[in-house]
């Protein structure tokens, strides 16, 4: 005891700052478990999905609106998964298909889902026509939130070869 006693009156600065180290250690570790292990068991949607019991979409519903998308003559391919609160609707085109019939095409997919639906559920839309000898074909997706009222388009036009040599000369 007189020995430990002699290193801590020895060494006291170092003595209390390894006690603040050790409980500092503790404390991280104290929060740590408390976020990863404790709080895990919960649903990882949170409170997303209440009510959503009362707009479930039926798998006989998808299926119907899938056989709705693929009767039109221009859709070639048509898939509807539900997942969580999103509504992933991804339909390949017959070429050639113009973008506008395309995109006019998803928006009329909209029509084919109830007001409360489209108030609750987000829709992604992938919308693809494979290029041919006689189009140029697409690959382009959509967006349309709960609280929006239409479709947002991604830009992804793209870039040829010419247009980033013309950049790099421009900004030398």
């Amino acid at each position: 005891m007189k020995k430990l006693k002699r290193i801590y009156t020895e060494h006291r600065v170092f003595a209390i700052l390894m006690a603040l180290v050790i409980v500092c250690f503790v404390l991280i570790g104290t929060v740590l478990i408390q976020c990863f292990y404790v709080g895990g068991s919960k649903d990882k949607y949170g409170n997303r999905l209440d009510g959503i019991n009362k707009v479930a979409l039926k798998s006989s519903f998808i299926k119907d609106t899938e056989s709705k998308l693929l009767s039109e003559e221009i859709v070639k391919k048509a898939e509807i998964i539900v997942t969580g609160k999103i509504v992933y609707i991804s339909m390949g085109f017959n070429a050639p298909a113009a973008l506008v019939d395309a995109q006019s095409m998803a928006q009329k997919s909209l029509e084919y889902f109830s007001d409360e639906e489209k108030a609750f559920y987000d829709f992604n839309f992938t919308l693809r026509e494979d290029k041919t000898e006689a189009s140029e074909g697409f690959l382009i997706s959509g967006y349309k939130n709960s609280n929006g009222s239409g479709l947002v388009w991604n830009n992804n036009n793209p870039v040829t070869e010419e247009n980033e040599s013309t950049e790099k000369s421009d900004g030398e």
